[in-house]
């Protein structure tokens, strides 16, 4: 079924269409401008009611007469080939067809105004926003058609997208926005981000995602507006407050659908127009290309965990007593990392630099690495090497120099006692402190040939006593606060390795990081650190 869609023609010869609304009068910003002065500032409004396209005076001094009859602010039906004077302008109906475009979403009828459907080409370099419109307000929509530029570059992509919906909001003059993303695995939209009007309350819940799943399924941004005048529109995307006019715009790059903007409006405010419709799917398109380019990064990190996983656990296997510690080091270094407020970015590096920090081992002999009891002092000696030969092999890859802070200097001291450099206090770098703290964490609790592991309570203990000689302050006062999150993945572990052992493991060791992340508690573990528990394989000789 096509859209619906009226063709105004006047004097010049000049022509107007819409699918939805038609403002006419002398004022710029409306759809029929016309120069006249027997036409009032806002003159008369054609538009699409639910049995179709209706006319109305808005209060004009000279009249709008509609086939020679005079009209007032009730709609008139409009049929094809009518005449419509305003003023003296007479303008004809050429073009008429369909009725409102509706759906029916949780009961209630709400209409399709308008759909903009263009390729991803089309949406970016298309765009023609109102002359007057530009001058007003152009400079800020090309700081938000760079949003795509930024989100691919920005090193905390959350952030950049949160600020780029703030800004639709105040642009389109919406009440709320929010961006959904398609979820690979189960193909369902997801709220990534949304965001309230400045001056408004938070609310208490995103917006639901039921009309932008109709977008998306159409594959084409829309404009919905609510089809009952008596009272606002309801749906899963109602929020305390009411929502009367909505853009779906479909976030898509040039090889697929990504998601959906939500753009609404409230009773209070006038709806949107068909030209905000426009511009809205114009900035999708600029949105889903920088969201693509960060997936696609997100994709080649992840691989590239996997391969610098797989190396390590080259070195671990060659290493019986210390199963899964880097995997266990790794999600410690991430829980404090985020506890210190340490960027995205860093902690993307730290997560990679924290798998690579025992590579060195790769080159101590076996006979010092898989000794079953204590080192003497020229093994230990020899073993303490690991940090130089790590390092070298960290400089012999291109790109991986930033990992050489982490995998030469996570055995330094606060004091300046450690080695290899004897670095001292806030000389050695920040990813390498946090490393340290969650080393000594796991060493001090891991089961060696020679003793038990310490209970954690004991292992806290000893990181405090050694705070500001051995550890960074900073970092000890870090790793304490989120105790609880530790001692949580530990008892997860625990039960985890029990069940493995005894053949009663009935969930994955993935499917156990998937339910902590979902957990809604005070201590809910971060994604990064679930991510390692999933990677993690169990200990095939002894527990870690």
């Amino acid at each position: 079924m096509s859209l619906p869609r009226i063709v105004l023609s006047g004097p010049g010869p000049r022509t107007w269409a819409s699918s939805c609304h038609l403002r006419i009068g002398r004022l710029p910003e409306l759809e029929v401008t016309l120069d006249d002065t027997s036409v009032s500032r806002l003159h008369a409004e054609v538009y699409l009611g639910e049995d179709g396209w209706v006319v109305r005076d808005r209060g004009s001094s000279n009249g709008t007469h509609l086939n020679g009859m005079r009209i007032g602010r009730t709609p008139q039906q409009i049929r094809l080939n009518d005449t419509i004077q305003v003023g003296n302008v007479t303008l004809h109906v050429d073009d008429l067809r369909g009725r409102p475009l509706s759906i029916r979403v949780d009961g209630r009828s709400v209409q399709i105004e308008a759909s903009a459907e263009r390729s991803w080409d089309e949406a970016v370099e298309a765009f023609e926003p109102s002359e007057e419109r530009l001058q007003r307000d152009g400079r800020s929509f090309l700081k938000l058609m760079r949003a795509g530029y930024r989100l691919a570059h920005s090193p905390d992509p959350d952030l950049a997208l949160r600020q780029t919906l703030e800004e639709a909001v105040a642009f389109f003059g919406a009440q709320r926005g929010g961006i959904f993303l398609t979820d690979a695995p189960s193909s369902q939209l997801i709220v990534r981000s949304y965001a309230v009007a400045a001056g408004q309350d938070s609310p208490g819940r995103p917006p639901g995602k039921t009309l932008a799943t109709v977008a998306l399924r159409r594959r084409r941004s829309v404009l919905f507006k609510d089809s009952a005048d008596a009272a606002p529109f309801q749906a899963d995307s109602v929020l305390s407050g009411d929502m009367t006019s909505i853009i779906c715009a479909v976030l898509r790059s040039p090889d697929r659908e990504l998601g959906v903007l939500h753009l609404d409006r409230g009773r209070n405010q006038a709806p949107f127009t068909e030209a905000d419709l426009y511009l809205a799917d114009s900035l999708a398109a600029a949105i889903a290309l920088g969201i693509d380019r960060q997936e696609l990064v997100a994709r080649h990190h992840e691989l590239f965990l996997q391969t610098i996983t797989a190396l390590a656990q080259a070195v671990e296997m060659r290493d019986q007593y210390t199963g899964n510690h880097t995997h266990r080091v790794t999600a410690y270094a991430m829980l404090l990392a985020e506890e210190i407020g340490m960027s995205h970015e860093d902690r993307r590096h730290l997560q990679a630099a924290t798998a690579l920090h025992d590579i060195g081992k790769i080159g101590i002999d076996d006979a010092i690495l898989r000794k079953p009891g204590r080192l003497s002092g020229p093994e230990f000696e020899q073993m303490k090497t690991h940090v130089l030969r790590g390092a070298e092999i960290i400089q012999m890859i291109p790109g991986l120099g930033w990992a050489l802070p982490v995998v030469r200097g996570h055995h330094e001291r606060w004091d300046g006692r450690g080695y290899p450099d004897g670095l001292q206090g806030e000389d050695i770098p920040l990813c390498a402190r946090v490393v340290a703290v969650a080393d000594a964490f796991d060493a001090m609790t891991s089961d060696r040939p020679y003793r038990a592991g310490m209970p954690p309570e004991r292992a806290f203990e000893e990181l405090q006593a050694g705070s500001g000689t051995h550890f960074d302050p900073r970092c000890v006062e870090a790793f304490v606060r989120v105790r609880p999150k530790i001692e949580e993945m530990l008892e997860q572990e625990a039960v985890f390795r029990q069940k493995a052992e005894s053949g009663t493991l009935t969930v994955s060791r993935r499917e156990l990081a998937q339910q902590l992340a979902s957990d809604s508690g005070p201590h809910t573990i971060p994604a990064a650190v679930m991510n390692s528990i999933a990677q993690t394989p169990m200990p095939a000789s002894r527990p870690g």
